[in-house]
């Protein structure tokens, strides 16, 4: 199973008015972010603009990076459980 059909059936409960960024944009830069040592939102969004090149060959990023404010906002939506 790859990381997008694992993460594609989560539920983004945002308005449709305000979906800037796509969630699994969010939630690949937040686990790669993680995994590469970042250890807050503010590093995941350094992360981010430091490896949007690298980033963009997996997902779109068609609105680019997230401030670390919206990153927290969107993955603090997500239920723990699914």
């Amino acid at each position: 199973m790859s990381f997008i059909d694992h993460f594609e059936t989560l539920e983004d409960t945002r308005s449709h008015i305000n979906k800037k960024h796509e969630l699994l944009d969010v939630i690949f830069l937040t686990v790669v972010a993680i995994l590469s040592g970042a250890e807050g939102w503010k590093d995941i969004k350094q992360f981010g603009d430091n490896k949007i090149d690298w980033l963009r060959k997996f997902r779109r990023f068609e609105n680019g990076i997230p401030v670390d404010d919206t990153i927290a906002r969107i993955i603090s939506t997500l239920e723990p459980t699914a």
